[in-house]
């Protein structure tokens, strides 16, 4: 093996050794790496940089029309790696390739596309090599769904590579710790925002002496970055939750849970609700709570089974619709934007939409279709 040989993988090996020992601190510590993306990160960032919103305006104007065709011919293929965090067969995942694919085909880009799954069960050795081979190979893009302590040093080095864009999904606001090197584009809901309007919504609909009980998740980052900040802007009501269970995402645990909650209201005639943070939670509250013939109420997220027949039987309180198609819209118009050198604004911010109880069948369906215009019939309802 010739000198430099010898010495990239003297490097690749430290690499390895600095990522292991990264994770033992990080897990002994107890410290989960999200950024914190506050309620006020993004307002704050726009606030602090006016000139990002006529950018985020056009950028948003391109994702909501007609696709508009690359003009130039461009003769080489552009290779995109993926990395997720979960499943590619999970109907999200699924749903966001058909809708990607189907709009840089519309673009008239020519490319290939490599999917990458990182899962943080996975471990650390595991994930490192998936970045080493897509840092060692060419790609033009690297879109990489979400940061955490596993991935944001490997996502650190791929910025640093002037040769690779990369954007991040399922990031609302900009890092500070990376404007030296920052992505192409940060991509996601602003989850803050969206449980300020889930809350104000709920306690708009929910009676002063309803029993609010919470079904949160087990997992670190979920509970951060969704079920604390629910309860978090809940308190900012003065509205007090009862019992708080955390749970795996699993149906069959949460209904246990939700039976639990549902034996223990004080009246027959008491109202409840009970939150359910994820959409696998959301299921199993939906099935303790058909087979209790209760008056209890819970939400449902876009992604779960039973969503509409939960919503004819009066199960639902309301429905958090994230525009996810629109996002996957954004990851390729951005490409198309980086091919042509325009200019691209630093985040892309979806809002949500909502299906509450009040609406009629009908209505559900248009606001479903309007906001999963491409995929609406991949989802399970």
């Amino acid at each position: 093996m010739s000198a430099l040989g010898v010495d990239l993988v003297r490097r690749q090996q430290l690499f390895r050794i600095f990522l292991f020992i990264w994770s033992l601190v990080f897990a002994g510590a107890g410290w989960t790496f999200t950024f914190n993306q506050s309620a006020m990160s993004l307002q704050r960032f726009l606030e602090e940089n006016p000139s990002q919103l006529p950018l985020i305006e056009q950028l948003s104007v391109r994702v909501h029309s007609q696709p508009s065709p690359l003009v130039t011919t461009y003769p080489e293929t552009q290779k995109i790696a993926v990395v997720l965090r979960d499943s590619p067969d999970l109907p999200p995942n699924q749903a966001w390739f058909f809708v990607f694919k189907r709009r840089m085909q519309e673009l008239n880009i020519d490319f290939r596309l490599d999917v990458f799954y990182a899962p943080r069960s996975a471990g650390t050795a595991s994930i490192v090599q998936i970045y080493e081979k897509i840092q060692s190979a060419d790609f033009d893009y690297v879109i990489v769904d979400g940061v955490d302590d596993y991935s944001r040093p490997l996502i650190e080095r791929l910025l640093r590579d002037d040769s690779q864009q990369v954007i991040l999904l399922n990031s609302f606001a900009p890092y500070p710790d990376w404007h030296l090197h920052p992505p192409l584009l940060y991509i996601g809901t602003d989850v803050s925002r969206m449980m300020q309007r889930l809350a104000s919504l709920l306690h708009r609909a929910l009676s002063e002496d309803t029993i609010i009980d919470a079904i949160l998740s087990s997992d670190e980052v979920m509970d951060q970055s969704r079920c604390q900040m629910f309860l978090n802007e809940l308190n900012h009501f003065d509205r007090d939750v009862r019992y708080r269970y955390q749970s795996v995402n699993s149906k069959s645990e949460a209904r246990d849970v939700a039976n639990n909650l549902l034996q223990s209201v004080p009246k027959d005639d008491a109202q409840q609700f009970i939150f359910s943070c994820t959409p696998e939670i959301s299921e199993g509250v939906v099935a303790a709570l058909e087979a209790s013939q209760s008056r209890a109420t819970t939400n449902a997220w876009l992604g779960q089974n039973g969503l509409e027949n939960a919503h004819q039987k009066g199960l639902l309180m309301v429905t958090v619709l994230e525009m996810k198609d629109y996002m996957a819209i954004a990851a390729a118009e951005a490409i198309k934007a980086d091919m042509e050198s325009r200019l691209l604004p630093r985040v892309f911010s979806e809002s949500v939409t909502f299906l509450t109880q009040e609406m009629d069948q009908q209505t559900r369906n248009l606001i479903f279709q309007q906001a999963l215009q491409y995929s609406s019939t991949l989802w399970p309802r």
